[in-house]
């Protein structure tokens, strides 16, 4: 076919178009949205009955049907949701009809019978093969402007729950959102709803991405002024979905995508037509998970005939699948074609259905929309560009609605403008504000009062052999205080032993974009070998459940430290520290003995330890934001994190007793194992070629708490063994729903199997051992009977500590049970008893 032939082709098919728009005598527009909560629902099909007119609607939801004839009525139909007609008012050359669907679970097993191969195989052969010329992965950088919109509204309001107190008032406004919803729709109370104006930018190697922030304007119910809120509003860095990786990951989450390297064996398909989008011929594929039990989606794609990207997709995760408190998770996504042939997202809707608590209660509802525009590829920024992650102009507060109106790139929708101007009415609610006060106690530990906070409330009361009751207050300045002066405090006192414990802290933050923060502090309070802050690390909860109970192995500690921490970098961090340390056994124990360098036994109330401490920690890609004056870190992706430390003992410097050196080094790494689940490890190295006393070895982390603790051997027990080298590898891993899902009796559980295997190397020196005085020799010369209270063993070189451990998880949504097994030094004697070889520990935590 030559090109007048062409010419001629389009010619005739132009005049086509022209002449049966010209001949239009009807035409219908209208909107189509979810009828639970209101989001717009993008490429559904809207056609006229009897008829072969149809279209589809934008990613507004949005759709305009013109027509020469009309049928008696209209039809609305999307993957997930039930088809629903309305009649058509055969009189009115144009009228507004908008539709509210219902959702429906149902399956492509259900309409689809194949002779032969499924067409849509070949076609997403051709995607996969095609990846890495559409991916957006090719491009060396990419920047864009974008606006987006978050929503976080309260929904599945009953009659039961109007009835409550705090909705009767606040019923006015529900009867407003009751009418415009429409017909079949149902109302939801907005009580948070922000609109950003941002610039993001993205490089490839190294992987770096930064989004700044240049104009927001956020209402909400307990919102703070430079909370971390601010930095979530612009969506770009947690929404920035890649269907071509084999996984979608949300909050934690490895979602199957359905055009990754699994699509075969995770998805069924279905060729359901051809389409034109946005001057795209594309292929309409739609798919359904094999075991919709699985972290799966469902929904419609849309693949280019041409180059077979990805043009467009809409996919939903149900409540079926094994995702806690989650009724639905919506992704739809529009992608453009850059001038490199690599495609971005122009467009996405993000909504999460959060379930009701308890029947009869309300759910949650968030949405997010983001549209980009003005792309530019392959211009990468200097690496110190990207160094702040999220960073928020200092004139972002953006008030004027008339600026808003100008600045969208889609105009809101009435509903919208609604939700914004009712905002102010739910959050002046007095039950309103006190129920977020108790959510931000809850989820901080901390009641804020303007500029300070009273807390933690974790460590508040706890009883225990030695200090009978104990009592604890604290305190601690925000960002309303100071956004550079970080002032905490906190004063404790026991009933029994009848002493005052404190400690107080100033920090002063010297630079927000390299994280560097210089402070000092001094403390005293009572403490347990082996189970100090520096052992045990960020487990809080451990720490304080350890308070509590027979109280073996104590002393009081008084220690002051002045440090300095800085990120030179992105991922290179330091910290450098001076500490004294004081180690004062309570007074009705057996004392502390140990041989000096000349052999000399020494019997001491206490020791001192005056030391500097150098730490670096290279954590690739990790991301955080800031909440207030603190840093909170989202983690890193596939990559270890490792921290080396250094610390050098000086005697005589501050009243120290020894010269030391020791070396530690700590691998921490997450990593998915494709369909199997998601592992985790924690590998540690750490050496002392010094003599000193026990307390100042490695201490090796027990538990004989009932809690699971992931970072502690739970069958060993408090200060049971001490090294001064030592090789520690813990690996726990979550099949998730990869068994429990095929059972068919409890797979509606949601129940997640999990593992855990845990090992230790480590030995004494001979010299290390002998600068101890045993018990035994002790009362061999002095014939005065001691307590066990401070004693400890070494592992024999050649025979590591091992237990395995396993279990359930999500067990009602958040509990966990694990059984270990203590694998070797079954006949080791400590403090006169055997150990138990089988132990069950138990834990509560939320998670998706």
């Amino acid at each position: 076919m030559n090109y007048n032939h062409l010419v001629k082709i389009f010619t005739l098919l132009l005049l086509a178009f022209v002449n049966y728009t010209v001949q239009a005598q009807y035409v219908i527009t209208g909107r189509v949205t979810d009828a639970k909560n209101g989001d717009p629902l993008p490429f559904a099909t809207v056609g006229i009955k009897g008829l072969n007119v149809g279209t589809q609607t934008n990613f507004e939801g949005l759709f305009t049907l013109k027509a020469k004839t009309l049928g008696d009525s209209i039809f609305v139909s999307s993957v997930g949701y039930k088809t629903r007609v309305k009649l058509l008012d055969k009189t009115a050359k144009t009228q507004a009809i908008d539709f509210q669907l219902q959702g429906e679970a149902k399956s492509l097993d259900e309409v689809v019978v194949y002779s032969g191969e499924n067409p849509a195989f070949k076609i997403l052969r051709k995607v996969r093969e095609n990846v890495e010329k559409n991916d957006r992965k090719r491009l060396n950088a990419y920047e864009y402007d974008s606006y987006s919109k978050m929503e976080l509204d309260v929904d599945n309001i009953s009659d039961k729950f109007k009835k409550r107190k705090v909705m009767k008032q606040i019923e006015g406004a529900i009867s407003k959102f009751e009418k415009l919803a429409g017909e079949d729709g149902k109302a939801v109370i907005p009580t948070f709803i922000s609109e950003t104006i941002s610039k993001f930018y993205y490089r490839e190697s190294p992987s770096r991405k930064k989004e700044m922030i240049l104009k927001n304007n956020i209402k909400g119910v307990g919102v703070k002024e430079g909370g971390f809120i601010s930095q979530l509003v612009g969506g770009n860095l947690f929404a920035n979905y890649n269907f071509y990786d084999n996984f979608v990951p949300f909050v934690g989450k490895d979602i199957i995508s359905p055009i990754g390297s699994n699509w075969k064996g995770t998805y069924k398909w279905y060729l359901a037509d051809t389409v034109d989008v946005d001057g795209h011929v594309c292929y309409g594929l739609e798919f359904d998970p094999k075991n919709d039990k699985d972290l799966v989606f469902v929904g419609k794609a849309y693949i280019d005939t041409a180059s077979y990207a990805l043009v467009q997709i809409d996919a939903t995760v149900g409540k079926e699948a094994n995702i806690n408190f989650i009724d639905k998770i919506k992704i739809s996504q529009e992608l453009e074609q850059t001038s490199d042939g690599a495609w971005l997202p122009s467009k996405v809707r993000f909504l999460v259905d959060i379930a009701e608590v308890s029947k009869g209660s309300a759910g949650m509802l968030l949405k997010m929309y983001i549209s980009n525009k003005g792309f530019v590829v392959n211009k990468p920024k200097e690496l110190s560009f990207y160094d702040i992650p999220s960073e928020t102009a200092e004139d972002s507060k953006e008030t004027d609605p008339e600026f808003w109106v100008k600045a969208r790139h889609e105009p809101m929708s009435g509903q919208d403008l609604l939700a914004s101007k009712l905002i102010d009415t739910v959050r002046n609610v007095p039950i309103v504000k006190t129920y977020v006060e108790i959510a931000e106690i809850i989820a901080s530990g901390y009641k804020r009062f303007g500029g300070l906070e009273v807390g933690p409330y974790l460590n508040a009361i706890a009883f225990n052999a030695i200090e009978g009751l104990r009592l604890r207050g604290g305190v601690r300045t925000n960002a309303q205080f100071s956004k550079q002066w970080v002032l905490k405090g906190w004063l404790g006192y026991g009933t029994k032993d009848e002493r005052v414990k404190y400690s107080g802290e100033v920090n002063y933050i010297l630079s927000r974009r390299h994280w560097t923060v210089a402070g000092i502090k001094h403390s005293h309070d009572l403490e347990r070998i082996g189970l100090t802050p520096d052992i045990i690390g960020d487990n809080k909860i451990f720490y304080a459940f350890t308070r509590w109970g027979n109280y073996s192995g104590a002393f009081y500690r008084t220690e002051n430290e002045a440090f300095l921490t800085t990120e030179p970098t992105k991922g290179l961090s330091f910290k450098g520290a001076l500490t004294t340390r004081t180690f004062n056994p309570v007074e009705f124990e057996a004392p502390f003995m140990y041989r000096d360098e000349l052999g000399a036994i020494l019997r001491r109330s206490n020791f001192d330890n005056t030391f500097v401490t150098v730490e670096a920690r290279f954590s690739k890609n990790e991301t955080y934001i800031m909440d207030g004056n603190e840093r909170i870190t989202l983690g890193t992706k596939r990559v270890p994190v490792v921290t080396l430390t250094y610390q050098r003992g000086i005697r005589g410097l501050l009243g120290g007793d020894f010269n030391y050196n020791r070396f530690t080094a700590k691998v921490f790494q997450s990593f998915r194992l494709g369909n199997l689940g998601r592992s985790d490890y924690t590998l540690q190295v750490g050496y002392i070629p010094t003599d000193l006393p026990a307390p100042l070895l490695f201490p090796h982390l027990g538990n004989q708490t009932f809690f699971y603790n992931r970072a502690a051997f739970n069958t060993m027990r408090y200060f049971e063994f001490v090294s001064d080298q030592y090789v520690s590898l813990n690996y726990n891993h979550n099949f998730e729903g990869l068994l429990f899902n095929r059972i068919p009796a409890i797979r509606q559980l949601k129940w997640r199997l999990i593992a855990s295997a845990n090992i230790l190397f480590g030995s004494q020196r001979q010299s290390n051992k002998d600068l101890m005085i045993r018990i035994e020799d002790e009362i061999s010369q002095t014939g005065v009977p001691l307590k066990r209270h401070y004693e400890f063993s070494s592992l024999d070189a050649n025979t590591p500590y091992a237990e395995i451990g396993y279990g359930i998880d999500n067990i009602f949504k958040i509990f966990r049970i694990q059984a270990f097994h203590r694998l070797t030094y079954l006949d080791h004697k400590y403090q006169g008893d055997v150990p138990k070889s089988f132990v069950v520990k138990a834990s509560v935590h939320f998670s998706f």
